[in-house]
């Protein structure tokens, strides 16, 4: 069979060549596996990793490249660190004994089957082998027909593909999510029988996958995945909980917004917002995401105006804007117009021109707000906390932070009282009648 023309455009990295070539002259033909050999056959270009299968036992590779990091060797995992000063995973051809935890195989076996190797592979999409020096395509499983017909199918048994690995469900919607494929049938039904074993998944791995269907082109749809297998009642409760048109209004809230590798807590903070504020936090802690997205997610879905609520609030006047600013935190405002965007592009088409504007109207004022100088918080008032004990006389304690706080609330009215000589007479008029 003729090799695709996608595979004969596609662009390999010359440290992954450098290493098939390696290994091939030493009699280890070796091939690029799965996602590399999928997207390049989407046509998605290079992407970010280039997996190789070898017959080469961990050993052999490691003698045949000076730098080599033992990564996952247990399992015939190596690292090798080329001239190119690129790392290249190297993983030998593997059957596996059984899955005790749900997780991992108790047990590998290495052998030479490069058929046999893909065959333990999770989707016929991700069981693709590829050489680029032959210019050879191995696809037992068609994989290559479910990327036309834009479906995830598990190889062989999808029950027991399932059983085998807990986070394989998962994984199967997240590629949903990220190609816009569809769940093959007999895949999608298997999941449901699944469930026990993905309630034995680590909550660390549970959250790292949903984290990646947060951040996918089509989060929206694995929503709807997620529910209508059950995953969501297993990994997301709470969510599976609300009623279907706020998840829907969720899902939709959150494909509206930029998917940011780097500010995941905007779209998570997007599908989460239908719950209670104070359930957010939490929520993603127990997920084992970072402190920083459970905070700032938690902190957006409190702070966000839910257009399904009503008309959100419009501050117009000068210090109206200001007051909004240091209530929500200046560094909050832009994931804050971000959300309150996304909610209107959901809206009917007879309300959404009008939602958009009154976004853009705000955001404005916001950028006029800040772009004034006009402290916001109390860190940026020309009056610090040491400047105000001393003109008290007073020492450390609750009652500065509440003085710094009155300052503020006074300068967010009127930023002209910003100066130490009028904010020193805010001070004590505000210290006189609290001493009385």
């Amino acid at each position: 069979m003729p090799l695709p023309a996608a595979l004969r455009r596609a662009v390999i990295p010359p440290a992954v060549l450098e290493v098939l070539s390696a290994l091939g002259a030493a009699g280890h033909r070796s091939w690029v596996v799965g996602g590399a050999v999928r997207d390049a056959l989407l046509g998605r270009g290079p992407g970010g990793d280039f997996d190789l299968a070898s017959p080469a036992t961990p050993k052999q590779v490691t003698a045949l490249f000076p730098r080599v990091i033992p990564t996952g060797i247990e399992h015939g995992t190596v690292t090798v660190l080329t001239g190119h000063r690129h790392k290249v995973e190297v993983t030998t051809f593997r059957g596996e004994g059984a899955y005790l935890d749900g997780r991992r195989p108790e047990s590998v076996v290495f052998h030479t089957d490069l058929e046999a190797d893909l065959a333990r592979r999770d989707f016929t999409v991700n069981a693709m082998a590829f050489d680029p020096i032959t210019g050879e395509l191995v696809d037992p499983f068609g994989g290559q027909r479910d990327l036309a017909a834009r479906i995830i199918r598990a190889v062989g048994d999808p029950e027991a593909r399932f059983g085998e690995d807990g986070l394989r469900p998962l994984r199967a919607v997240r590629f949903a999510a990220q190609l816009g494929f569809t769940l093959h049938a007999a895949t999608r039904r298997a999941i449901r029988g699944a469930l026990p074993v993905v309630g034995r998944v680590s909550a660390e791995r549970i959250g790292e996958e949903l984290g990646r269907i947060a951040l996918a082109p089509h989060v929206a749809h694995a929503l709807e995945l997620l529910f209508a297998t059950g995953l969501l009642e297993t990994v997301l409760g709470p969510l599976a909980a609300v009623p279907a048109p706020a998840r829907r209004h969720a899902g939709a809230v959150a494909a509206a917004l930029p998917a940011d590798p780097t500010a995941p807590h905007l779209r998570l903070a997007a599908l989460l917002h239908v719950l209670p504020a104070a359930e957010v936090e939490p929520l993603l802690t127990a997920l084992r995401f970072s402190r920083r997205v459970a905070v700032e997610a938690g902190a957006l879905a409190a702070r966000h105006e839910c257009l399904r609520a009503g008309p959100p609030e419009d501050p117009r006047a000068p210090a109206a804007v200001r007051r909004w600013l240091a209530g929500h935190g200046p560094e909050r405002a832009p994931d804050l117009l971000a959300l309150r965007d996304a909610e209107a592009s959901g809206l009917p088409p007879a309300r959404r021109a009008a939602a958009r504007a009154a976004v853009r109207r705000l955001r404005a004022r916001v950028g006029e707000a800040v772009a004034s100088g006009a402290p916001l918080t109390t860190g940026a008032l020309s009056l610090d906390g040491k400047a105000l004990m001393a003109l008290l006389g007073c020492g450390p304690g609750p009652h500065v932070g509440e003085g710094l706080r009155v300052l503020l609330d006074e300068v967010l009215d009127d930023p002209s009282l910003d100066a130490p000589e009028r904010l020193a007479e805010v001070a004590r008029r505000w210290w006189a009648g609290r001493s009385v």
